[in-house]
């Protein structure tokens, strides 16, 4: 099928893979002090440390009358109910009714497979004897826990919208130039050349600039200070359905034998409710980098505008339908790559 055809398929109304891992949490968020409530898949997750560190995840629903357990508190390992105390542990089964010493089996809630790595708490929401932790991404690839990298969690968005709408946002590298202002290119993204890769569940769009010069926004963002010229490789990988990376790659000619920046933005993507996402933002770098509270903002501000776009993008598509027209060009080859990966996928689940 030819990728600048019609749409054929409404990035909008995507449907969820369940049997997958997301992220539902930076690491550093769950502790053993209160629970923290996430979505995945549509559904409603109450997450939160047992004794050892282990993280947990429950079902955010007590079935004895319907409380959520988020609204709980953290009991000697187990999380209770605020309602009526009712304790359930790390297997999801009661252990403690207030009123009696009896408890029956059925007093229990889905405990779903979870694993940290990365620095993400990583959550698989299909039946639990498909978790393979084997399928985990690579985090040692993206720099995550390599000696000599520096790597910093920076933020977490909620977006409204259907996450297939996200990976084709961040496959689109031709929009840089013109959402994002001179914050992370200088403007010549959109008309520089670019292939595309797709192997599997990957789809890789890389772009190179030669002899590009750097921008105040991107000096900050790339630690390109003291340089006048920069040769660029920046890589659009989805790894679908779950994470998206930005590798950027800058050489210097001007300095021979200089080793090169590399950056790289992880980005794990969870749909968390019906046509709503988050967006997870790690920052890792091959070069020292401090990541202070303006760079962070930075990336932050960034990240919104392209939040605006896709809520209204998936508000017109709510409004008006599934079947508005929609045309493509070149640099869309990615993005619809993407689109009708997820389509394929879903229908094989």
């Amino acid at each position: 099928m030819d990728d600048h055809s019609p749409r054929l398929i409404c990035p909008a109304t995507q449907p969820v893979l369940r049997n997958e891992w997301y992220v539902v949490a930076f690491a550093h968020e769950v502790d053993d002090r209160r629970p923290l409530l996430r979505y995945c898949c549509g559904d409603r997750i109450a997450l939160f440390r047992a004794a050892k560190g282990t993280p947990v995840a429950l079902n955010d629903r007590c079935p004895h009358r319907g409380s959520p357990l988020s609204l709980g508190k953290i009991v000697e390992d187990s999380l209770q109910c605020a309602y009526h105390g009712f304790r359930y542990g790390a297997s999801g089964h009661c252990v403690r009714v207030p009123s009696q010493t009896t408890i029956i089996p059925e007093l229990a809630v889905r405990s779903y497979p979870v694993v940290e790595k990365g620095g993400f708490v990583w959550l698989w929401p299909g039946p639990a004897e498909l978790a393979d932790p084997a399928t985990l991404p690579d985090c040692h690839a993206f720099g995550l826990d390599r000696q000599g990298w520096n790597a910093k969690p920076y933020l977490m968005l909620e977006i409204k919208s259907n996450y297939s709408l996200l990976f084709e946002n961040l496959l689109d590298t031709s929009h840089i130039s013109f959402l994002h202002g001179t914050a992370l290119d200088g403007g010549r993204m959109a008309s520089s050349t670019f292939h595309l890769e797709s192997e599997g569940k990957t789809v890789r769009l890389v772009r190179e600039l030669k002899g590009d010069a750097p921008t105040p926004g991107n000096t900050k963002q790339y630690g390109l200070q003291g340089v006048t010229s920069f040769d660029r490789r920046l890589e659009s990988i989805a790894y679908l359905p779950n994470l998206h990376i930005i590798r950027n790659s800058f050489t210097f000619p001007e300095r021979p034998g200089h080793p090169p920046h590399v950056r790289i933005n992880v980005m794990p993507i969870t749909p968390s409710r019906p046509n709503e996402l988050y967006q997870f933002l790690t920052m890792t770098a091959s070069y020292p980098e401090t990541h202070p509270a303006e760079l962070v903002e930075s990336m932050r501000s960034v990240l919104e505008e392209d939040r605006v776009v896709l809520e209204a993008i998936q508000d017109l598509y709510d409004e008006n339908g599934p079947d508005l027209p929609e045309w493509s060009v070149n640099a869309d080859v990615a993005g619809l790559r993407a689109r009708r990966k997820l389509a394929e996928l879903a229908a094989l689940a």
